[in-house]
């Protein structure tokens, strides 16, 4: 089972704070978890219409099921434009579900592996 995160990165400068000095901020803001890509584009296109009140946002900034070569286009960002010090990055991240014990087995057989095949170029060395 497989479901789409819908997400918002800011990156912005503010006063430092505290005891702290930075003056770097991120800010990540979930917008929704949906059944497919389909429904997560919809979202993330609704979204943009929102930003593109606040950012300059060109019309083919748009998340996409079939952008470049085929493959979805699941980040939109501003980098590229005048940002007046904030940025951001509209994101969809598939969520892939899966067993732990499972995945714990594999990372290990994974690693074996790994070892192995390191062994192997230093024989053949």
């Amino acid at each position: 089972m497989q479901k789409e995160l819908l997400t918002i990165e800011f990156r912005y400068n503010d006063r430092p704070s505290g005891i702290c000095p930075t003056t770097s901020c991120k800010k990540i803001i979930t917008i929704g978890i949906f059944d497919s890509l389909e429904e997560a584009v919809r979202a993330g296109n609704e979204t943009l219409k929102t930003l593109s009140k606040h950012f300059q946002v060109r019309d083919d900034d748009r998340f996409k099921i079939h952008g470049l070569f085929g493959n979805p286009d699941r980040i939109v960002t501003n980098t590229c434009y005048p940002t007046n010090g904030i940025v951001y990055f509209a994101r969809i991240t598939p969520l892939k579900f899966a067993c732990l014990s499972e995945t714990i087995t594999e990372a290990f057989r994974a690693h074996e592996r790994y070892k192995q095949y390191y062994q192997e170029i230093d024989e053949e060395s």
